[in-house]
């Protein structure tokens, strides 16, 4: 049996309503179609807790591998734009089974609280310098240090020099610009060749990772070319990995840290509640990730002829399991849609995925939004929306294009 269609229009996913406020739509697919077909574009959208559950046990039928996204074609109709090999479409993230445990093994100890604790004081450090000015100012937009400091962060743990920031930045979000949708095939394949520019960027310092500096902890260029030395990993899984730990490390804390700026200054009684007890950051943080997860899905391809929810599936269909339609499942969580700061399990969400495919970057996102959230409580006494902010034209990433404060200190 064929899955129904998702919507009457067809291109509704890449309409500016849907891109704001997608949930009113989402609650009706739960209840009535929890899998549906994007047009024929052979995309289906998946927004139960329990079935996106079942597709990420079966490894089998649905793979990770990012071999092609959603876009709207130049007929103007939901299609397919099919990725060339950056070396990024089968490592970590997105590959499978065995490659996946290697890869996610090689770099897992780099990633625990333990060995991240060091890079609180230099996430501290630059959050302070840009937060100067904006505490200076009494407000202003937040977003070029939201921008600056997950891709510095991320740029410091590769290994790379932080003199180059705005190339840093501009690297970091081109992953969400090529999962946006709305984007033309002509932008899209721009955006392919700026991914080969980063990718022969990190190349060249891979080469030369044995002279970088240790000054922090060893910088994860130089953990990947021993594991090449060794033969654990190819030359390509090694620059491949390092791709799409600059787009998964750096665009979605970046969404992540001006979800959680929008609700704090949305919100007086929140921010009145963090003051009078700080550790409550740690849960404001994690309902933040349930109701705004920083990336909206993520795809499976279908490997084989299958089914799921009783509908039929072929070989080179995609899934898009809808994490931020999981968070706000009825089934799964007590009055869903109201924003809590006392949920008893804070953290059982799927704003970082689930399963084995687990964000592995997700202590340093938290370490590094945490900072941020932490600065601005202690150096404030009311933070405000200075207008209306505007997200990024995506339907992948819930990422803010303009976010602006007012501040009282």
């Amino acid at each position: 049996m064929r899955a129904p269609s998702y919507s009457k229009n067809v291109n509704e996913i890449f309409s500016p309503e849907f891109i704001n406020d997608p949930f009113p739509l989402y609650a009706h697919l739960r209840a009535k179609k929890p899998i549906s077909e994007i047009g024929d574009s052979g995309f289906f959208l998946v927004t139960t807790w329990e079935l996106i559950k079942e597709v990420l046990k079966r490894e089998d039928d649905f793979s990770a591998n990012l071999i092609g996204v959603l876009c709207k074609t130049s007929e103007g109709i939901p299609g397919s734009f099919d990725f060339p090999d950056t070396g990024a479409t089968s490592v970590i993230a997105t590959a499978d089974g065995k490659d996946h445990s290697r890869h996610r093994n090689i770099l897992s100890p780099a990633f625990t609280h333990h060995a991240l604790a060091k890079f609180e004081s230099y996430i501290r450090e630059i959050a302070e310098e840009d937060l100067y000015i904006l505490l200076r100012d009494r407000g202003g937009s937040c977003i070029p240090f939201i921008e600056k400091i997950p891709a510095l962060a991320i740029a410091k743990l590769l290994g790379l020099p932080c003199n180059e920031s705005d190339q840093f930045i501009r690297w970091a979000m081109i992953g969400g610009s090529m999962l946006a949708g709305e984007v033309s095939v002509r932008q899209l394949e721009y955006l392919a060749r700026e991914t080969e520019v980063m990718k022969s960027y990190l190349s060249m310092h891979f080469d030369k990772s044995y002279r970088l500096d240790w000054t922090l902890s060893e910088p994860l260029l130089t953990l990947l070319h021993r594991e090449y030395d060794e033969g654990t990993i190819t030359r390509d899984e090694a620059i491949g990995i390092s791709v799409i730990l600059f787009g998964a490390g750096g665009e979605s804390t970046s969404a992540l840290m001006g979800s959680c700026i929008f609700h704090l200054a949305r919100s007086p009684e929140i921010q009145e509640e963090l003051r009078s007890n700080f550790q409550l950051i740690d849960n404001f943080i994690e309902e933040v990730i349930r109701l705004s997860p920083p990336f909206k899905f993520h795809y499976r391809s279908v490997r084989s002829s299958c089914a799921i929810g009783n509908y039929d599936l072929s070989p080179g269909q995609k899934l898009m399991l809808c994490w931020d339609s999981a968070n706000r499942d009825g089934i799964i969580f007590e009055d869903a849609e109201r924003f809590s700061l006392s949920r008893k399990r804070p953290k059982s969400h799927m704003g970082f995925g689930r399963g084995s495919h687990f964000c592995l970057g997700a202590v340093l996102a938290r370490l590094e939004v945490k900072v941020v959230i932490e600065e601005l409580i202690n150096r404030t006494s009311n933070i405000r929306l200075h207008g209306a902010p505007n997200y990024f034209d995506s339907i992948f990433v819930r990422r803010f294009n303009s976010l602006a404060i007012s501040i009282e200190i």
